[in-house]
């Protein structure tokens, strides 16, 4: 479990954090080149979902595209040959300004650009000319600048380099441009079929690992890559393709190169594999229509499974009769205690040691197990059956008897043994026994067989030879071999004719009816216990005799209503049989779907398509198997084993904001258990939904282990946690003069603002109506654009004892107002000051009458008078204000 989680964290870590289906405004959304001229004829307009996959810092020679992606749109070349490749942009509009860069993506990704723009850059156009742009020659760089020259140097480039082209339009119009390739000397349009370029055997690391990473040599159809077009054989097989995944597809993507290959079972044996691709239709297809052809790769995975070593294998055969074969001299070691599973043709386990021993004659394969995982196939290896006496009768001498006599024999048969024969037995056709001795003699007309007896009791069979008779009157003697069949099997009949002139027709017929014949030894194929009627005619008499067959019902196999199940487990199949002796031997296929295919109810392997199976039974007792395999079919539903985690109701919440995790699941049984990991890492529920608090600003990676009983998957959800907004409005409690505001700022940039006195701005003011001591409590909320949201709020007191600040009438500035009270006119001197002073003027409530600056003379004094006599009577202020000076001064007007 560690292991297959560990690659797919890798896997995910080349994923966007926010998954947006790319447009053709995104990198891997880019268009095909796939002809020599584009036109479009209105601007592309902002930067796709993926907004920063240029950086916007840098300059020339490095990244010269200063304001990154501006509405923009890519494209993609793969290059089928060697040369120069150039192109024009030729704005509709000639007053726009067009930039554009070109980026070698032969060994790189687009979500590589961004922090590896210098290495990946090959040319680069920020020029501010406006009109025609490109690489087209006529400028030997291939970096412009916004002073440079529109033009820069065609691109050399070789057959199968990969490059995409940000085209980017600056003026920000409507206008859109036409796209000209024709000035290239290197083919840049496709034509050529897509092939697997490498397979990453290495990445395929310990056992239990069900991915197989691979990439093309170009990118291919996302649409078009499905399991059914791959296949993968080798040890531990037959593999099924669950999955096939490409990280722009699984974004939305429409075109991939890079895809990962989920296999059932798991890959656990070192060996020599096939990669099989297969062109199916729809046919997976490169970007420019260009369709794949079946391909068989072969690769190589080393897992650490044990070593099975056979340098010292020895096969001793089963001895005919006897179960007393063996496989010995095989080695094992491996990084593990190690177990071992022998099994025969039909998947059944005979033994479980590192030696086979006193088994019958069969095929068998071995499994090495170790404790992790793995497994070493070994086989398979048929141990043959040896021993079997045989009977060689092509010198086989035969004399009849004469008639009314028993002097016929069959003799000079031959048996070749390799042990010693103990037994003969002849016997007639009635099945008495006539005969102990290899030659039979002394016996009357008729059939006999010969039956050998080794002393290991395996036996052969010889005959029937028929003995014929001379002389006396014309006798007949049918018999039928065998006489003991299976229905349908096929038996030949024999007259047994003798006597009489020597020369005979036959007449054969049955009972029940439905057979005739006029052959000597007609061949006949009873579904029932028959018995063949014979009558022979030697040209002067007739005679006629009868032999019977007994012919045994074939057994019916039934292999049980069909299923249905959900995708990717397993199930039992209930097979049971009728007609014949009720003892049957089971057979199932296909075997390699099936743990264990001799039983008669046996479980399959996790299925991922509808799959019929068919059963062949054998009646134990009879040796008769079924004239047809029955059917039953267990229909797959359902789809993958899947998992899309998801949180809610969003993906970027607040700290100490509760958010839910889901897991989302499908597919598969539909009985599910959970473990949920995190980085960073924290105990989370084994529940397929809950709820969650955080109270740290980070980046959550959220994985979720989904099981169903018969497989696994993985799928993870990224979680943004924000700060609040951070507002710092001062002191809780702040003092102002009457006579003057004060302006609150908010901060957090680009948040949205709401104040309590209604204001929706970052900065507020707040004033008085200079009267006398006015306290205001002031709050705002502030909400980011993330939706944090934070409030605070202080208390503004404004009071006249705080109109004098600090260095109000400092030992060195001598301040004077006068006549006060006054009828309207005021003056004001100011000595032992060297900067502008400030003279503002206000009513009781705060109203402005007029603001004045001053300037000292070489001596450091202002002299002034100010008029007020435009004023009504009553009390005014002056706030005087300069350079280390605050003072305010009350007049009174009458």
């Amino acid at each position: 479990l560690v292991k297959v989680l560990v690659a797919f964290i890798a896997f995910l870590s080349a994923f966007p954090l926010v998954a947006q289906i790319p447009t053709d405004q995104d990198c891997m959304g880019a268009i095909p080149v796939c002809e020599g001229y584009y036109y479009q004829p209105n601007s592309y307009s902002g930067s796709g979902n993926y907004p920063n996959e240029i950086p916007t810092t840098g300059s020339c020679p490095g990244n010269c595209m200063s304001s990154g992606e501006k509405n923009c749109v890519w494209y993609y070349v793969t290059v089928q040959s060697d040369g120069l490749m150039g192109f024009e942009i030729m704005p509709n509009n000639a007053n726009d300004d067009y930039d554009w860069a070109v980026y070698n993506l032969t060994n790189a990704r687009c979500e590589d650009i961004f922090s590896n723009v210098a290495q990946l850059q090959e040319s680069c156009n920020w020029s501010g000319t406006k009109g025609l742009t490109g690489p087209n020659g006529q400028s030997g760089s291939s970096c412009q600048g916004a002073s440079g020259s529109p033009f820069c140097a065609m691109i050399p480039v070789t057959n199968g380099q990969i490059f995409v082209i940000n085209i980017s339009n600056y003026s920000s119009t409507q206008f859109g441009y036409a796209l000209d390739f024709s000035m290239s000397t290197a083919q840049i349009y496709d034509d050529v079929s897509p092939e697997i370029e490498e397979i990453f055997a290495d990445e395929v690391q310990g056992c239990s690992t069900n991915t197989l990473r691979f990439i093309w040599d170009e990118n291919v159809r996302c649409d078009r890559v499905a399991p059914s077009a791959f296949g993968i054989s080798g040890p531990g097989g037959p593999y099924t393709i669950t999955d096939v995944q490409g990280i722009a597809c699984g974004l939305g993507g429409t075109w991939e190169k890079e895809y990962i290959l989920y296999v059932d079972p798991p890959f656990a044996s070192n060996g020599e594999y096939v990669f099989h691709v297969y062109s199916i239709f729809p046919s997976i297809v490169d970007a420019c229509n260009n369709p794949v052809y079946d391909a068989d790769i072969p690769f190589t995975l080393d897992l650490g499974a044990p070593t099975l070593t056979t340098s010292g294998l020895a096969i001793s055969p089963a001895t005919c009769g006897m179960d007393n074969g063996s496989i010995t001299g095989l080695s094992a070691s491996g990084q593990t205690a190690l177990t071992y599973v022998w099994k025969n043709s039909y998947g059944t386990v005979v033994g479980n040691e590192i030696d086979l021993i006193d088994v019958p004659a069969e095929t068998y394969t071995l499994e090495v197990h170790d404790l992790m995982d793995c497994i070493t196939y070994g086989g398979p290896w048929e141990v043959e059956e040896f021993g079997v006496p045989e009977i060689d009768d092509d010198n086989i001498i035969i004399t009849s008897s004469n008639y009314g006599a028993s002097n016929g024999s069959v003799t000079d048969t031959v048996i070749d043994s390799t042990f010693t024969i103990e037994e003969y037995t002849w016997a007639d056709d009635q099945g008495s026994v006539v005969g102990s001795d290899l030659d039979l003699i002394g016996v009357p007309t008729g059939y006999y067989t010969l039956e050998v007896v080794d002393e290991n009791t395996c036996t052969a069979l010889a005959g029937p030879y028929f003995v014929g008779e001379i002389g006396g009157p014309l006798t007949t003697n049918p018999s039928a071999n065998p006489t003991v069949i299976c229905s349908g099997d096929a038996v030949t009949l024999s007259p047994g004719a003798g006597g009489g002139s020597g020369s005979y027709d036959y007449i054969w017929t049955s009972t029940p009816e439905g057979f005739n014949s006029t052959l000597e030894t007609p061949v006949v194929t009873p579904t029932e216990n028959t018995t063949y009627h014979l009558q022979i005619f030697d040209g002067y008499i007739f005679a006629e005799g009868d032999v019977q067959v007994t012919v045994h019902p074939l057994p019916v196999p039934d292999a049980g209503e069909d299923q249905s199940i959900p995708h990717g487990i397993y199930t039992f199949l209930e097979g049971s049989a009728n007609t014949g002796s009720g003892d049957y031997l089971y057979y199932w296929s296909p075997v390699e779907k099936l743990v264990d295919a001799a039983t008669q109810n046996p479980q399959t392997t996790n299925l991922y398509e509808t799959t019929p199976f068919f059963l062949t039974v054998e009646d134990e007792q009879t040796g008769c198997a079924a004239a047809d395999p029955d059917q039953v079919i267990v229909e797959v539903t359902g789809g993958f084993l899947s998992t899309n985690p998801s949180s809610f109701p969003d993906s970027v919440f607040c700290i100490g904001e509760t958010f839910w995790l889901h897991a989302n699941a499908g597919g598969g049984s539909g009985d599910y258990t959970y473990i949920w990991t995190s980085e960073p890492e924290m105990t989370l529920p084994t529940t397929e939904s809950f709820s969650l608090t955080l109270y740290e600003e980070n980046t959550y990676y959220f994985y979720v282990l989904v099981n169903d009983g018969y497989n696994e998957t993985f799928g993870y959800v990224t979680v943004t946690v924000d700060p609040a907004p951070i507002i710092e409005l001062g002191d809780a409690v702040q003092y102002v003069c009457v006579h003057e505001t004060i302006t609150l700022d908010a901060g957090n940039e680009g948040a949205s603002y709401l104040w309590s006195n209604g204001d929706t701005n970052r900065y507020t003011t707040l004033g008085t109506t200079g009267l006398g001591y006015d306290p205001q409590y002031i709050s705002v909320n502030v909400m980011n654009s993330e939706g944090c949201q934070a409030d605070t709020g202080i208390t503004v007191i404004f009071d006249y004892d705080y109109c004098v600040g600090i260095g109000e009438n400092p030992n060195s500035v001598d301040l004077q107002v006068y006549p006060n009270p006054t009828t309207g006119t005021v003056n004001i001197y100011i000595g032992g000051v060297s900067d502008e002073m400030e003279v503002h003027v206000r009513s009781a409530m705060g109203t402005s009458l007029g603001d004045h600056k001053y300037m000292p003379d070489a001596n450091g004094i202002i002299a002034e008078t100010l008029d007020l006599s435009d004023q009504p009577p009553g009390i005014y202020f002056l706030i005087i204000r300069g350079k280390n000076v605050y003072h305010t001064e009350k007049i009174l007007i009458q």
